[in-house]
């Protein structure tokens, strides 16, 4: 079975979800810009004062160990800043492109379940837009979050391909689907106005409950400067 998702039914409501998308990204990216410069400087400056006490201060064996709890207790809170960071705009979209970033972004997730899965990627990247890297990115991110929701989920399949005209997404699982839960409803909309402010158009398709697709395809028009090369 193949559903067309979703039709914009009033001339204004994509026009309103395209604005709360860009307003979270927005919010996402300055939380990320403030984690990492003000936070973060909070947190080294913490573990380099922690640092000049345990050279100087004499110490017995129980203060030495609450100040060396006080330095896990740190690279945790280190750790945790990292993660929050990435989780609201992903360095590695930035740094390396949006193939890189889908990669890492995959693997960490289904890894973390211990979930096999296998991906296809184009080998030569096109120059995305800023915008549309975060869109298509958000596209693989959040159908990748629908797939992990469902039950008796044992392998997933992420394919993008590229053609003169067109961009293509696939996502697709080997779960159960009969029991659709409103939060999978309410993101597949989300996905697929996503794809409708990019010009394109996404697909659900699924077999008897048992298994199913996600699809976009987008105009490449709508989302290139210029093809370049990727290492």
């Amino acid at each position: 079975m193949q559903s067309s998702m979703p039709p914009a039914d009033f001339p204004d409501a994509q026009e309103m979800v395209e604005y709360l998308h860009e307003s979270a990204e927005h919010f996402r990216a300055s939380m990320s810009r403030e984690l990492h410069g003000a936070l973060g400087g909070l947190l080294v400056s913490v573990v380099m004062d922690v640092a000049f006490v345990e050279q100087r201060l004499k110490m017995d064996d129980g203060l030495r160990e609450r100040l060396h709890r006080v330095r896990r207790c740190l690279a945790e809170a280190i750790d945790l800043k990292r993660k929050m960071v990435e989780s609201l705009r992903p360095s590695m979209l930035d740094n390396f492109g949006l193939f890189p970033a889908l990669k890492w972004q995959v693997k960490h997730r289904c890894s973390t379940l211990d979930l096999p899965y296998s991906e296809i990627y184009p080998d030569i990247e096109p120059n995305f837009t800023t915008a549309a890297s975060i869109a298509l990115f958000r596209i693989v991110q959040e159908s990748l979050d629908v797939v992990l929701r469902q039950d008796s989920v044992t392998r997933t399949h992420i394919a993008v391909a590229v053609d003169p005209v067109n961009l293509r997404i696939a996502i697709s699982h080997n779960g159960r689907t009969s029991s659709a839960i409103p939060q999978d409803t309410l993101a597949i909309y989300s996905i697929a106005h996503r794809v409708q402010a990019l010009g394109g158009r996404m697909t659900v398709t699924s077999a008897a409950g048992e298994g199913a697709t996600y699809s976009a395809e987008v105009p490449l028009a709508r989302l290139i400067e210029g093809p370049r090369e990727i290492s």
